[in-house]
């Protein structure tokens, strides 16, 4: 989420940070330009031009349209990640998943479809990876 010393922010640097803590119900269609923090519960569907984190305490189902995400508490749905998902020990993921790149912590439970996107190939081609579910 963050770039090199002295450097720029690699996301959500000039649209700031959307924040929906723990308790708050959000339903519906959700976009940003800056990164979005999620602690309570989300049902809809997400387009963030930024980072989507999903915090332990955070729960997300729908689609999401993102360019980095990360997960601590749990998703459910689908997913096109344009870079990076990350999936730290305590997530919880089932879905369909399109990724440039994934990173799953050990404890991490992933469970659905991934297909990962191969930079060059002809149509941005991407090669399918059929997860059954882990305790990593």
């Amino acid at each position: 989420m963050f770039g090199k010393k002295g450097g720029k922010k690699k996301s959500g640097a000039s649209s700031g940070l959307t924040v929906l803590t723990r308790g708050t119900v959000f339903e519906g269609e959700l976009v940003s330009e800056g990164d979005i923090r999620i602690d309570g519960s989300v049902s809809g569907k997400i387009d963030c031009r930024a980072a989507v984190i999903i915090g332990r305490e955070g729960s997300v189902e729908g689609e999401v349209s993102t360019v980095d995400m990360r997960v601590a508490g749990s998703f459910r749905g689908n997913a096109d990640v344009k870079g990076e998902l990350h999936l730290e020990p305590s997530a919880s993921v089932d879905g369909e998943l399109v990724v440039s790149a994934l990173d799953v912590e050990d404890g991490a439970k992933l469970n659905g479809r991934v297909l990962m996107k191969q930079e060059g190939a002809p149509g941005g081609g991407v090669h399918e990876e059929v997860v059954p579910e882990t305790d990593r």
